[in-house]
């Protein structure tokens, strides 16, 4: 493809650019980088103009600030190509080479047109940052992508967003929570965001789909990229039932910085983060640490301390997220911050309403558990037992393995 070329292609390093001017013993506070124009003052680009901001979009180290600071100093971003061509001043606080790169290349706005096509034939959108379609908690952040490629069934402002990350290296245990926690914040109304990953991503956005909800996989790489063949079924199913979306072209290639860049995304678009198991060094991790500076609600759920994926989720439980135990927590809180309106009654599905007996007999699953010991922990009457297990399994919130066992 035109965008990705090989010079281009070798790492994403868009978010780390402007923090490095930072970090040279320059003295430059970062209010005096901050550009004076907002997303808010932009308009909606269209025909050259957008092909020049997917062009922008791909060159590496020219993240949004500085996307912005060229839109004050030249008016547009057609405009900023033809200043950089007539070799312009770059705009503040902005290194030369991704400005002189994009000088030197021949006919960028056609290179953006080509690209535009290329999404189109298969079929995706590009949602430029100051769309309607493009998630608000998004672009508030600091540095949000210039750009979203997406493609699926649904869009990204619908519903409010809960990110759930975890461990590639799941456990059983932390597959049936993500799982059955995916299941319930679907049922409430609320989005699951996650990042495509086998293990905990891949068991919240089933769990989600299978709630009835909506669910956004956010990519590593660009769409189109090739996946692994146990992802693509994944992929389709999370396409059908919500969207699938990247900030890099398309084609590009994952790397050791674009995963960084799509962590940042998962917490940037969503209201709250859940942590399902992670080790003391990983992505989920990172995760959590973008929520946390982007003033988001960060939970994780406890694990086992003898094992190596629970390391990471209970460390954080000492620093800066709370503990998990139950999701009603999660939509409590984001009730309490008004991205809910707070219901007095009990978590809704589509197939109606989950009374105390049913979430009480929802909690206490677990792995393959089995009748017996659900109602020796609850204390409940064999009858109304199964008729709570049945209700659940109806609603697709619980599923019934061999010998009268649930998970």
């Amino acid at each position: 493809m035109v965008l990705a070329t090989s010079r281009m292609n070798t790492c994403w390093r868009r978010f780390s650019t402007e923090y490095l001017i930072l970090h040279q013993g320059r003295g430059v506070h970062m209010a005096d980088m901050e550009p004076k124009l907002g997303w808010e003052d932009v308009p909606e680009p269209e025909g050259r103009e957008l092909a020049a901001w997917v062009f922008w979009n791909s060159v590496p180290g020219f993240g949004s600030r500085s996307f912005l600071r060229m839109l004050e100093k030249y008016g547009s971003a057609v405009e900023g190509l033809e200043g950089a061509r007539r070799g312009g001043k770059p705009p503040a606080y902005t290194r030369r080479a991704p400005w002189n790169w994009a000088g030197r290349t021949s006919d960028p706005v056609k290179m953006g047109m080509d690209e535009i096509a290329r999404a189109s034939r298969i079929r995706a959108r590009i949602i430029p940052c100051p769309s309607p379609l493009y998630p608000p908690p998004l672009r508030k952040i600091h540095d949000p992508p210039i750009l979203l490629y997406a493609v699926g069934n649904r869009g990204l402002t619908e519903v409010p967003w809960v990110a759930m990350v975890g461990s590639r290296q799941a456990t059983a245990y932390g597959v049936a929570i993500a799982r059955r926690y995916g299941r319930l914040l679907a049922s409430a109304g609320i989005g699951v965001v996650s990042g495509l990953a086998r293990g905990i991503d891949a068991a919240a956005h089933r769990g989600a789909i299978e709630g009835g909800g909506l669910t956004v996989g956010v990519l590593g790489a660009g769409l189109g990229d090739d996946m692994t063949s146990r992802l693509r079924k994944l992929i389709r199913e999370v396409a059908a039932s919500g969207c699938i979306i990247s900030p890099f072209p398309i084609g590009w290639g994952a790397c050791k910085d674009t995963f960084p860049a799509r962590n940042r995304i998962i917490s940037g678009m969503s209201e709250a983060c859940i942590v399902v198991e992670a080790a003391a060094t990983s992505g989920a991790k990172i995760t959590a640490d973008f929520a946390t500076e982007q003033g988001k609600c960060v939970f994780a759920v406890p694990g086992d301390i003898n094992r190596p994926t629970s390391v990471g989720a209970n460390q954080l439980l000492g620093t800066q997220a709370e503990p998990l135990l139950d999701i009603g927590e999660v939509i409590d809180r984001l009730a309490s911050r008004g991205v809910l309106a707070k219901g007095d009654g009990p978590v809704r599905y589509s197939g109606g309403v989950l009374d105390q007996v049913d979430r009480a007999v929802l909690d206490s699953l677990t792995v393959n558990t089995s009748f017996e010991t659900i109602q020796v922990e609850l204390g409940l009457p064999a009858q109304r037992l199964l008729i709570s297990l049945t209700r659940l399994e109806f609603a697709g919130l619980i599923d019934r393995e061999p010998g009268m066992r649930y998970t």
